[in-house]
């Protein structure tokens, strides 16, 4: 990742962790109208601190002249995005196998069953522009 988007993530999650202490610290968790209030304060720290740790870790991290080589050889990154293909796929099936089993069982509800799908949605909707764009521009 460029340096920009590494320090952008190290931000972002300092923004999320404070904003998940402020809203602790003022006591508005407890008057959000949420079923779990106390899971705001675990979720956003939760997720500041494991941006701020990715970003931190990839910042400081100083890779040799053979390790900047050895990311940017051609075989190395058809063997990541063949990885990341059968990755998809796996996600893909699993994705919808526990989507329709919380379904059919009673533990999904009607809000997180509508976000999970539309983000697989989404997902796909990406997998299939850039599959078009690619084989156009190639």
């Amino acid at each position: 990742m460029k340096k920009g988007l590494l320090i952008l993530m190290v931000v972002a999650g300092m923004i999320v962790l404070l904003g998940g202490l402020l809203i602790y610290g003022l006591g508005i968790n407890e008057i959000v109208p949420v079923p779990r209030p106390d899971l705001i304060v675990v979720g956003t720290s939760l997720i500041g601190i494991s941006l701020i740790v990715s970003g931190a870790c990839d910042l400081l991290g100083k890779k040799t002249k053979e390790m900047q080589i050895e990311e940017n050889d051609e075989r190395n990154i058809a063997l990541g995005n063949a990885a990341m293909a059968s990755g998809f796929k796996v996600m893909n099936v699993t994705i919808s196998v526990s989507l329709v089993a919380l379904i059919f069982t009673g533990y999904m509800t009607v809000v997180p069953c509508f976000t999970i799908i539309g983000a697989f949605a989404i997902g796909q909707l990406a997998f299939i522009v850039r599959l078009w764009y690619l084989h156009k521009t190639m």
